[in-house]
């Protein structure tokens, strides 16, 4: 590999830690054409955030029947919805600003329960943000005060579920929807479950009940408008455009679980652009068939290293037991990778197999012959950039990205020789600070 460049994203990963750090407070408009909320339905009070964990979630199935107020009410034609098609989901408030936990975990566990045929896969989403946020500097996201209001990114969610969490939930498949027309939207979460996406909701102007309908319509909302996380679940083709605070040029809506209106859905314009650079949207899927993962890496944050003709990199692992999967970073759609098990020293091939990953995101590819071992390394052969987690950075006073790698965990291949990932040598020949190579060993 004679070229190497970096693609560096920090300045994009700074810039987006602020998403996803909605106060959960419900500001309702007092224009006079729009229909008011009961406030003690529809009203996130600072008492009922305290109260929070003493509530029994409300099933989302339960509110199926939710058109008694409203004047307009949905055909067969262009509508669908996951809760009233036979998926189960509790839709909880989030605490602070975690809208971003409770939305990748309704896409995680709505993407479990269409892989299961309907069998939930229960974690606690608070719980998920303790796991993602800790006050050391052990790796990952460092957070000195508040955890819950810090806000996060999908990513966020990606990187912790990738290492497993809970009763032996791991991440299987998280898959970016970056582009996507919405005939491929509306696909994908008729395949994948719920769609997690980022939306402007910082200015009530858009944002408001018309006809008992929570709904938003900001068509040129700025990058520095997006700050809230939600979970698109279906859409109405046909929900009228006046039923927008703002009216929107041509009827219809995404249907979606906000946390912040928990006992409500919440219907998100056509014309309203999901955040594509920040926050991507990202279907998640997680399975409980691996009982144990290994890493050496706190997840990818940043960058990507590449080469012309592709990019090889390894990880030495020491863990007796029975391999059964490897995961990883897709970079790009449409890639074919060659993973390999190698002896530990990098010399001997043990095991070879052709994998293909159709999006880009996160996949777990499972292994055709599962392997014992014991000492050992994962070679994975990409065609483009291979996922590393990057240097150390700070976002603010309180919360830093803590990235490092020891000797002998990961190598990379350049011009035909393996150089430790935890060297300045290799830094300087690849152009900045790799740390580790985002491999996963699951067993």
């Amino acid at each position: 590999m004679s070229k190497i460049k970096q693609y560096a994203a920090i300045c994009l990963t700074i810039g987006a830690m602020a998403l996803g750090s909605c106060t959960g407070e419900n500001v309702q408009e007092t224009e006079d054409d729009i229909v008011q909320a009961d406030e003690s339905t529809d009203e996130l009070t600072d008492e009922a955030l305290e109260d929070e964990e003493e509530k029994k979630p409300l099933s989302g199935n339960d509110l199926i029947q939710h058109h008694d107020n409203h004047t307009y009410v949905h055909g067969d034609d262009g509508y669908y919805c996951l809760l009233e098609d036979g998926v189960e989901y509790d839709l909880v408030s989030q605490i602070a600003g975690t809208c971003w936990i409770c939305a990748t975990s309704c896409a995680s566990i709505t993407g479990y329960e269409m892989k299961h045929d309907g069998v939930i896969a229960p974690f606690d989403q608070h719980e998920l943000v303790d796991a993602i946020y800790d006050e050391d500097e052990s790796g990952g996201v460092s957070v000195v005060g508040g955890a819950y209001e810090t806000g996060g990114l999908a990513i966020c969610s990606i990187n912790e579920l990738s290492l497993g969490f809970g009763d032996g939930y791991v991440l299987d498949e998280a898959i970016e929807a970056r582009g996507w027309t919405m005939d491929e939207i509306k696909e994908g979460i008729q395949k994948y479950g719920g769609l997690y996406i980022g939306i402007p909701d910082s200015n009530r102007a858009w944002v408001g009940y018309k006809d008992g309908y929570n709904t938003l319509n900001w068509p040129d909302a700025e990058d520095t408008d997006y700050d809230h996380s939600i979970t698109v679940i279906g859409w109405d083709d046909h929900f009228p455009k006046e039923n927008f605070v703002k009216p929107a040029a041509e009827d219809g809506a995404w249907i979606t679980y906000n946390s912040n209106f928990p006992e409500k859905y919440y219907y998100v314009s056509y014309e309203t652009h999901f955040d594509q650079i920040f926050d991507p949207p990202v279907f998640m899927s997680v399975s409980d068939e691996y009982s144990k993962v290994i890493s050496h890496d706190c997840g990818k944050w940043t960058e990507e290293v590449a080469g012309d003709g592709g990019t090889t990199v390894a990880n030495v692992f020491e863990e007796k037991g029975t391999l059964s999967a490897v995961g990883t970073f897709i970079t790009e759609t449409d890639e074919d990778l060659t993973i390999e098990i190698m002896s530990s020293d990098l010399k001997e091939v043990i095991y070879t197999q052709e994998c293909h990953a159709d999006k880009a995101g996160y996949k777990v590819f499972k292994l055709d012959e599962p392997i014992e071992v014991d000492k050992y390394a994962i070679v994975i052969k990409y065609p483009n950039g291979a996922p590393v987690e990057g240097s150390s950075f700070s976002y603010d006073e309180n919360t830093k990205i803590v990235a490092f790698s020891d000797k002998g965990e990961s190598f990379i291949l350049i011009d035909d020789k393996w150089l430790d990932m935890s060297e300045k040598e290799t830094w300087d020949k690849v152009g900045f600070e790799t740390n580790n190579a985002c491999i996963r060993a699951l067993y």
